[in-house]
């Protein structure tokens, strides 16, 4: 005799109730009358991150032994853009 589970109307209700709660918010920002996208706002405060750690890598002197800047700081603005995003949105 072989078990199979049944989900009662119930069950798939509150699974699909609970699924969709992700959708809840809209990740627009109202800047002075206008709305702009979540994403546009943390790729812009990413730049400044990356900027501002670009001048302490500099400073320190770390700059040369970190790699290929071409590479390096790329990825650093991604890093700082899903980092942000994760965080407020």
């Amino acid at each position: 005799m072989r078990f199979t589970p049944r989900l009662s109307l119930g069950a798939i209700v509150s699974l699909a109730s609970l699924s969709a709660l992700g959708c809840s918010r809209n990740p627009n920002v109202e800047i002075v009358g206008s709305y702009f996208p979540g994403w546009m706002l943390s790729l812009s405060a990413s730049v400044v991150l990356t900027l501002i750690s670009h001048t302490l890598l500099r400073r320190q002197g770390l700059d040369r032994t970190i790699g290929h800047p071409a590479i390096i700081y790329p990825c650093t603005v991604i890093f700082f853009t899903c980092l942000l995003w994760l965080c407020f949105f």
